[in-house]
């Protein structure tokens, strides 16, 4: 990993290359100092993190999670397993390049809380989804040759302190000083405070830490005005193709026939009439199910592949979900049903997703009994408690869909809670994918890669 720590300015633009993402260096010696206005670094690493959260591995851990199929060319292989470490070092370069170094000169040279906070926001969620996709990895001494890789718990840990610093950065920001370049979350510190206590959350989650979870979530995304989507900032930057949902350009692409939603695990499961739905009295999923549909022939305005349909990273919805499970799992029954329950008025009342206005979207709320043997959540006979936690993980897979989370949960739950783990079937062989192959580039150029090489089949040390 070279040491790139002069000021450039690596934009995360969306190009289109045979159907996939990559970015642009606009600074072409990178030896070269250049003058950038950090609010544009800000923009820059903004469009960086969107490509590592939505873009390419997000969509190779849908088609290892039961949610994409591939179909043809690259995304077939990938569909079957069949990935070389070249597949991730964009990611790589997006994460060091495009947000680590560039974060490194914000906070060295700027003297504005506001910059300086969500670009620590911005480089712990980068980092944060690192360790969570490839275990250990450079980070402490990234910027020293052949720098050593830390250990994932390490990761997680500077992750939280990294966390920390910035909601300290943020709270020293008045009301009225607001980013008008922000094209993630609603350009004020009080939002971005938020989302840096759902991120605390999701990440003491990943590592078990459940007291931890539920603290944070208590102060994280409540509205969904503070979620962190792309992109907010849709109608202030024009109605390019680069502009769009991330979806539709790879659908509009080459390689738009290549991968597609039907006949998934997850249309299984939100279908009414299919049978391992989760669909009762209670729940209608005919619209989101809707929603949810991926292919070059299904997209729509109302879908989540729609051009100008915002797609979340860091979301209500996920905090709630972060409540109810970590309750869940210290064993606070009442406290995870009504955190459940406030998902599903959410729902109910029509957010979260649009799909077709003629199909049903129904979630009312579950009572106790409905967890108990033989009630409408608890046909197999497992323990309340059990079953509320099969269901509260159950949502997360299909509310937190378009995301790396339901590859992260499967990961972490199937070792945890085998006995009420998605029956996701492997797509080849009789092992499930549990990680990313470490980056061709770092390979090659770092002394200090691990040897052997991790296998995508080897589960991160968290899950193990």
């Amino acid at each position: 990993m070279k040491n790139i720590l002069s000021r450039v300015l690596v934009l995360g633009i969306i190009l289109i290359s045979s159907g996939c993402e990559s970015y642009l260096d606009v600074n072409e010696n990178p030896n070269q100092s250049t003058s950038v206005p950090n609010e544009l670094i800000i923009k820059g690493m903004q469009l960086a993190d969107v490509q590592l959260q939505l873009g390419h591995t997000m969509r190779i851990s849908q088609l290892w999670t039961g949610q994409l199929k591939g179909l043809g060319n690259l995304y077939k292989n990938l569909y079957l397993y069949n990935i070389a470490p070249e597949e991730t070092n964009s990611e790589w370069s997006f994460v060091y390049h495009g947000i680590v170094t560039q974060n490194r000169i914000i906070q060295a040279d700027s003297e504005d809380n506001l910059i300086k906070g969500i670009g620590n926001i911005i480089e712990a969620h980068a980092i944060g989804t690192m360790a969570a996709l490839f275990g250990d990895i450079p980070y402490s001494k990234y910027s020293t040759p052949d720098p050593e890789f830390d250990t994932q718990a390490e990761v997680f840990n500077q992750v939280q302190a990294l966390l920390d610093a910035s909601i300290v950065q943020l709270s020293s920001v008045t009301a009225t000083r607001v980013l008008s370049q922000d094209l993630l979350v609603g350009k004020n510190a009080a939002a971005w405070t938020q989302v840096a206590h759902t991120l605390k959350a999701r990440f003491y989650l990943m590592t078990k830490n459940y007291q931890a979870a539920y603290t944070e979530a208590l102060d994280g995304v409540s509205t969904d005005v503070n979620n962190m989507s792309y992109a907010k900032g849709f109608s202030g930057y024009g109605s390019t193709l680069e502009n769009s949902n991330l979806y539709y350009i790879v659908l509009d692409g080459s390689r738009g026939g290549d991968f597609s939603s039907a006949d998934t695990f997850v249309q299984g499961l939100l279908d009414p009439a299919g049978s391992s739905s989760r669909n009762h009295a209670k729940t209608d999923e005919s619209r989101r199910r809707d929603y949810l549909k991926v292919s070059i022939d299904e997209r729509a305005s109302t879908r989540i592949t729609g051009q100008n349909v915002k797609m979340p990273m860091v979301s209500n919805v996920e905090n709630l979900l972060i409540l109810a499970e970590s309750s869940a799992r210290l064993g606070q029954f009442n406290t995870a049903l009504g955190h459940l329950n406030g998902l599903r008025s959410y729902l109910n009342s029509g957010k979260g997703f649009i799909g077709s206005a003629s199909l049903t979207a129904k979630y009312s709320a579950f009572v106790a009994a409905d967890f108990e043997a033989g009630g409408i959540e608890n046909a197999s006979g497992i323990s309340a408690d059990k079953a509320l936690l099969r269901e509260i993980l159950e949502e997360r897979y299909v509310s937190l869909f378009g995301t790396h989370l339901p590859f992260f949960d499967f990961a972490r739950v199937s070792k945890t809670d085998p006995d009420i783990a998605l029956a996701i079937n492997p797509t080849s062989g009789g092992q499930h994918a549990q990680r990313f192959p470490i980056a061709q580039n770092e390979i090659d150029g770092n002394a200090n890669a691990p040897s052997p090489i991790p296998s995508i089949f080897d589960p991160t040390p968290v899950n193990k």
